[in-house]
């Protein structure tokens, strides 16, 4: 891995001087759309933690949810995810930093030298004082007890500071405990702290250890923890710098955590799990964009798509692994399909030679183009698997979905941060490019960051321009709009062009301020286009000097109908109901539109894009043993054609 990666990091942190600024979030999107959608839980239900778990204790954090997993942690102040952690052990870690489980910024959190308290990432109770498997057998220090993790500061976020600190703690008495066998008195929980890490930066961290994420190995040897009721606990303190602007104030001091393992027969040495893993999400398919008009995709559907991807695969062995590769791009129901098959490799331990970098593994080419046209829009599905062949049973699969609609996207919908530029006056400018021209610019999507006070809520002039000598040119369209947010949360808001412009090959959409202040526009860090995005502060265009993606959609094509999509691209919704739904039968109506006939099948996927479950449509499922989550539920016709699909939201 080169030292050059985690440079870019350091541009984060420009001075109070600079015109282009980065700013963490003040509130966390996916949090809140999370709630908006299930609920505000607090904490684990069912009484689930009155009945302590049983040894081992394991989390990878690589399922796809938003909020630990109520199956091994109580709290819901952490954030799963995979944008934030640099080069993890697997993908996804847990985030910790200074956003709370309501998707705001604790109320602590005012800017000063001053550390608060934040979040918590606390375990169920766990049964440290005996095994039942294979033996039953009561548990002691000679068991060789050990807690292990892996760390990271800052990631993509904001570095620690170094008044910041990670810490791991582990409980000597629970709140509500007995004193004696008739007192009932209330007291607080009792801790004890084992261990901890001031902030530093991402860099400071590499240079110290050569490495990414370090694993910290923790024995028990303790007698008092030795009970039917052990718990530990991760908490950080923050602090917030200063800054006369409120609007460029934001979360900060990120610390990602992977891999916790808690499990009796360790030692110091035992710092394995074997695992043949992705360590990234999937790239796009596409060459340039991560979605784009399908017709403008059909007309140049070549040029479009990408070459090679890049595939970040890891052996966490200690010995080799012969192993396969492959992916598959499909429509939803099968109708169209087509396989790469990267052959057989022999993967060796990434601790003696990191990733793969066999090139039909690492960097394997596109084969085929996604098919083209006359419709308007279009939905795939790639599936990436990796297997060991060896019968170890390691392995690993992604899925990702490529969209095609009436807008351009850079970036993955998901903002990591706030993009701002000051003084007034600045512009900024995002780079697009036509292959059918010419074509109609109809409307531009923004994504503006929510703030605490909402003090980026400023007029600006939404801007188009067209293209002299790969910089922006003439003004072709100038109106004066403000910052606006989406009724769902996670949503862009959509400016319409009053009239619609007419343009032709590279035009840019963008803004010019009329205030100082930071218009906190979504950031992507995860998917760089750093070369599409122009800003002018001094009369001079200029490239911008962050790695990520503007969150700016601009929609071309036909007349906008009412209500966009989402990337699922639900053109014929499903009723379903209950959904939410819990256990028992749910009922699925079809559309008015749509003719039931007897050979229409049912197909549920879950979010890795594993059918879980496919027969006749009835009208009737049966979702007693399915596992929380969102599940999408598609109907095919009698010649595997998509008919329609919606989401179905498991809660327990």
């Amino acid at each position: 891995m080169r030292l050059s990666y985690i440079i870019i990091f350091l541009l984060f942190f420009v001075s109070s001087y600079a015109q282009e600024q980065l700013v963490g979030l003040q509130m966390n999107p996916v949090v809140q759309a999370k709630i908006a959608e299930n609920g505000f839980l607090k904490a684990i239900t069912n009484g689930m933690d009155t009945i302590p778990m049983e040894l081992p204790f394991f989390d990878d954090f690589r399922e796809p949810t938003v909020f630990p997993s109520p199956e091994r942690w109580i709290d819901r102040y952490a954030f799963v995810n995979s944008d934030i952690p640099v080069f993890p052990v697997n993908r996804g870690a847990v985030t910790m930093d200074a956003i709370s489980d309501s998707g705001q910024m604790y109320p602590d959190a005012v800017p000063g030298p001053t550390t608060f308290l934040a979040d918590h990432l606390t375990s169920r109770y766990i049964r440290l004082d005996s095994i039942f498997t294979p033996v039953p057998k009561a548990l002691s220090p000679a068991d060789s007890v050990y807690l292990s993790f892996w760390y990271q500061p800052q990631g993509r976020g904001k570095p620690p500071h170094t008044s910041d600190s990670l810490l791991l703690q582990f409980l000597i008495k629970p709140a509500w405990d007995s004193i004696t066998p008739t007192d009932t008195t209330h007291i607080e929980a009792v801790w004890q702290e084992i261990w901890g890490i001031e902030g530093l930066s991402l860099d400071t961290f590499y240079l110290k250890n050569n490495q990414y994420f370090v694993q910290v190995m923790i024995p028990i040897v303790d007698s008092q923890f030795f009970k039917k009721k052990f718990r530990f606990q991760f908490y950080n303190f923050v602090s917030l710098a200063s800054s006369a602007e409120p609007s460029w104030q934001s979360n900060c001091s990120q610390w990602n955590l992977d891999n916790i393992y808690l499990n009796i027969g360790r030692a110091n040495s035992d710092t394995l799990r074997p695992e043949i893993t992705f360590i990234e999400r999937p790239p796009s398919m596409l060459k340039h964009y991560s979605a784009m008009p399908y017709p403008q995709y059909s007309d140049n559907p070549t040029n479009e798509m990408a070459d090679t991807l890049g595939i970040l695969i890891s052996n966490r062995d200690l010995v080799n692994h012969n192993s396969s590769y492959d992916y598959i791009m499909s429509t939803p129901g099968g109708a169209w399909e087509k396989e790469y098959d990267g052959g057989e490799y022999i993967i060796k331990p990434f601790y003696t030679f990191g990733y793969v970098t066999y090139i039909p593994f690492a960097h394997p080419p596109v084969q085929y183009l996604f098919p083209i046209s006359t419709g308007d829009s279009a939905l795939f599905a790639i599936k990436h698997v990796v297997r060991a062949l060896d019968g170890s049973n390691l392995g690993d699969s992604m899925i990702a979905n490529q969209v095609f609609y009436n807008y351009y996207a850079y970036d993955d919908g998901t903002p990591d941060a706030g993009y701002g530029l000051s003084p007034a006056g600045s512009m900024l400018a995002y780079r697009f490019k036509l292959n059918k021209t010419p074509d109609t610019l109809r409307a531009v999507q923004f994504f503006f960051n929510e703030t605490l006070s909402g003090d980026n809520v400023q007029w600006f002039y939404l801007t188009v321009w067209n293209d002299n000598n790969s910089k922006p040119g003439e003004l072709l369209y100038y109106s004066l709009v403000e910052p606006g947010f989406a009724d769902s949360l996670n949503q862009f808001v959509t400016y319409h062009l009053d009239p619609p412009l007419r343009i032709t090959t590279t035009f840019y959409v963008g803004w010019e301020q009329t205030t100082n202040d930071n218009l906190n526009l979504g950031f992507d860090r995860y998917n760089n286009h750093r070369e599409q995005i122009m800003y002018n502060v001094a009369g001079e265009w200029v490239t911008s000097a962050f790695n990520g993606s503007l969150m700016i959609r601009p929609i071309v094509g036909k007349p906008i109908p009412l209500g966009i999509p989402d990337e699922m691209e639900e053109r014929l919704h499903l009723k379903i109901y209950p959904n939410p739904a819990s256990t028992g039968m749910i009922h699925i109506e079809m559309p008015a539109t749509i003719k039931n006939s007897e050979g229409t099948m049912i197909h549920i996927y879950n979010l890795y894009g594993q059918e879980i479950q496919k027969g006749l449509f009835t009208g009737e499922i049966d979702v007693s043993g399915f596992v929380p989550g969102i599940y999408i539920i598609t109907l095919s016709g009698r010649s595997n054609q998509t008919l329609a699909t919606s989401k179905l939201v498991i809660t327990r």
